[in-house]
């Protein structure tokens, strides 16, 4: 049976017009990538020969209750070759507020773990030490939460005694954060030797 050769045009331009829709409807809506940890937060993961990051996440693991399963299973473990596997695991999972703890206190980089020798400032006493360094600073040379306790300071000459408590309020949440990269001004005023 031979098919009528109009009939063989009319399904080719169908066919075509069919995935030339298709193609549009791709380049106009393309598929939605899922955003992993590792995606999120690059910066932040701990590469595999930083011991003593991993010592000290293996202890805060064993005092913590973790609730990603390949993270339960290496606190039973209690060994870093486990939690690092675990960590790779919830790396390349799907990011979930859910697990966000996990990652934050079990698998990332916070700031203090970048400041090599150096020791983070805890206590009042402390930022007095810091003070004059970070009234010299300006606006250009700050940045994250000490930029806004420095706008807030604006251009009084006064020193009223919250500018020192916000300013070590600032340090102590950028210390315990996640790693996100520099931000300007935290090693000259939020660390110490």
């Amino acid at each position: 049976m031979e098919v009528p050769t109009k009939l063989l045009l009319g399904l080719g331009g169908a066919s075509a017009a069919g995935i030339g829709s298709a193609a549009g409807y791709m380049h106009f809506f393309p598929s939605e990538s899922k955003e992993t940890f590792k995606s999120k937060y690059e910066l932040a993961l701990i590469q595999d020969n930083e011991n003593s990051i991993w010592t000290k996440k293996l202890s805060t693991l064993n005092s913590g209750t973790p609730k990603h399963p390949s993270l339960i299973s290496a606190k039973n473990k209690n060994n870093t070759d486990s939690l690092k596997k675990a960590c790779q695991s919830l790396y390349n999972s799907t990011f979930s507020q859910d697990l966000m703890s996990d990652f934050k206190n079990f698998c990332s980089k916070n700031y203090s773990d970048t400041i090599g020798d150096k020791k983070p400032i805890e206590t009042a006493t402390d930022i007095k030490t810091q003070w004059a360094d970070f009234k010299a600073k300006n606006n250009d040379t700050l940045g994250g939460k000490l930029l806004d306790v420095h706008i807030s300071k604006k251009s009084s000459d006064n020193e009223p005694n919250d500018w020192k408590d916000q300013v070590l309020t600032a340090c102590k949440s950028i210390t315990s954060s996640i790693f996100e990269g520099e931000i300007k001004g935290y090693l000259d005023i939020c660390t110490k030797q």
